[in-house]
């Protein structure tokens, strides 16, 4: 009996080794995301300034994981959906986005556009109603002694039309798009006599 027994053990675990192993995630049941094609848009001056533009995330945002905020049950916790993520972080696919309809031009300057991503996230006010939130810090930084021209605070928030992580997904990517076009109004606007006529022309010659 005792001899019958040992020999047991061994495929009893390996039983149950399969069995965990068969309630796995295959990697083919997630869902990856990206913010879609980008089409460039026309630069204005201002725009056709700049030399290069960067991305950089805040701590929380350093993942693939598409994260969600339960604002009416579990406000102060960041959540993750288990079976869909963004095919890159959220400062990789933003800056992709924004220098593909933003960079598509000629360079005729040399400043550098800097963004610092604070927030990417679905919030859901209840339970099917939600909304896509971005939020960035902007910095215009001139060449050479790497001065800061001019900086700008960008809250967007788009509704999502589901409340899941492809209706997210679909409203992060319009906020995204807006944001390209409010950067684009806001440097055109920086030579305005009203925001100190910053000749941004001459500032961001090389």
């Amino acid at each position: 009996m005792k001899a019958k027994l040992r020999t047991s053990l061994p495929v009893l675990a390996l039983a149950l080794l399969a069995a965990c192993g068969g309630m796995a995630r295959s990697p083919s049941s997630i869902a990856t995301y990206d913010l879609g094609p980008q089409a460039a848009a026309p630069n204005n001056r201002a725009v056709a300034s700049l030399r290069s533009l960067d991305v950089l995330a805040a701590p929380w945002l350093e993942s693939s994981a598409m994260q969600y905020r339960l604002a009416y049950a579990a406000s102060q916790r960041r959540q993750a959906y288990a079976e869909s993520r963004w095919a890159a972080t959220p400062a990789e696919l933003l800056a992709h986005a924004l220098r593909k309809r933003m960079l598509s031009g000629p360079a005729e300057g040399a400043c550098r556009l800097r963004v610092e991503l604070d927030e990417f996230l679905q919030v859901f006010d209840d339970e099917r109603n939600s909304r896509a939130l971005l939020e960035a810090r902007v910095q215009l930084v001139a060449p050479g002694d790497g001065a800061v021209l001019a900086r700008h605070d960008f809250s967007l928030a788009r509704a999502a039309a589901s409340a899941d992580a492809a209706g997210g997904a679909a409203a992060l990517a319009a906020a995204a798009e807006e944001l390209s076009g409010q950067l684009r109004d806001w440097l055109g606007g920086l030579d305005a006599a009203g925001a100190g006529g910053l000749n941004i022309a001459r500032r961001c010659r090389s």
